[in-house]
């Protein structure tokens, strides 16, 4: 089974694309909401150090999107993302989901499919309970096979690897149907260990666990690649002979792209009419790589109903604002070919 395929996983969902392709405008498949805006890590490849206001990476904050988000809009927004038709939350950030104080309260009464992006190092045994009959799935970001490097890549003790450890074998441990997935971040200086990394996962009682390229780009030029690719060929030779644990998720076309890097090829981010994200000051943002880019806010929540604020949010176009591999580009890669071509004949297949 695979759970992780941005491509696939579309295909499931041919009322939203159909209604994309009319010009009909329905809510968005999924959405992510950041609770906190505090991360207890400083991960070197930190994506949103910039919106953190505590933790290891809070002197880079830039812009102001929240600190924590308010619990009755919490509430409000949750009601009102299932009165729309959305079919899905992720807890994100931004932070980390679980320093939020109402997280099990909040979890508990959501009334949409849920999942969660985590560090693990705040998941305690009531937490790990509630988690696990909660959510559909958890994914414990570890990015490492060992303490050492754990400690060097996200700016923390060793110690803090043993709680991520921990967090995870709680979840393991506890009743619940919620899948548990480890994800690895590989670059140049770590992807020798992405077999160590994977006996971490499978040691650990983990469902599956994922290798995914840290994506280095230039804070002033998002769509510019800001570090090595040439590990790539290296690692791609190195996997196709390898035997890896069997339960690793892996798209190695995302490797590739990586390498390979031109740019975004398509004009209109398809995306941005299936997925959006709500930061802890409740505005909603056109991408969730765009959290607090200037031009990139597409309401507020605390002035509008999310309905309001969907009905008027377009199709975005490409800028230059858009990141090297951002979360859309895969999907808008399977995308782009259905909503951009002009077929003559299109009944004969």
């Amino acid at each position: 089974m695979a759970y992780i395929d941005p491509r696939g996983k579309l295909l499931q969902h041919l009322d939203r694309l159909h209604a994309i392709q009319t010009g009909v405008k329905q809510a968005p498949i999924n959405v992510e909401i950041d609770l906190s805006n505090r991360c207890s890590l400083g991960c070197e490849w930190c994506h949103f150090a910039y919106t953190h206001t505590r933790g290891p990476l809070a002197h880079k904050r830039a812009v102001d999107t929240g600190d924590l988000m308010d619990a009755l809009l919490i509430r409000r927004v949750m009601k009102e993302l299932a009165e729309a038709g959305v079919r899905s939350l992720t807890w994100s950030g931004g932070g980390e989901p679980t320093l939020h104080p109402a997280f099990e309260a909040i979890i508990t009464t959501c009334p949409l499919p849920q999942g969660i992006y985590t560090n693990g190092q705040h998941i305690h045994e009531r937490m790990a309970g509630v988690m696990k009959q909660r959510l559909a799935w958890i994914y414990v970001s570890l990015d490492a096979h060992d303490a050492t490097s754990y400690a060097r890549d996200k700016g923390v003790t060793p110690a803090h690897f043993d709680r991520a450890c921990e967090g995870v074998r709680l979840l393991v441990a506890a009743d619940g149907n919620a899948t548990i997935g480890v994800g690895m971040l590989l670059d140049a200086h770590n992807w020798a260990h992405a077999a160590e990394m994977a006996d971490v996962a499978r040691e650990l009682g983990a469902d599956y666990v994922q290798f995914r390229p840290v994506i280095h780009y230039d804070s002033t030029a998002p769509a510019t690649i800001d570090g090595p690719t040439g590990w790539i060929d290296v690692f791609l030779d190195w996997w196709d002979r390898t035997n890896v644990w069997r339960k690793s998720e892996i798209d190695l076309s995302r490797f590739e792209m990586l390498r390979d890097w031109k740019g975004h090829t398509y004009a209109a981010c398809w995306w941005s009419a299936l997925q959006t994200v709500i930061t802890p000051d409740g505005r909603v943002w056109a991408c969730l790589n765009k959290r607090g880019y200037e031009g990139a806010c597409i309401g507020d929540i605390n002035t509008q109903s999310f309905a309001e604020i969907w009905a008027a949010a377009p199709v975005h176009e490409v800028n230059d604002q858009c990141r090297v591999m951002c979360r859309g580009h895969i999907p808008n890669t399977a995308l782009a070919p259905i909503m951009d071509a002009q077929f003559a004949h299109k009944e004969f297949v």
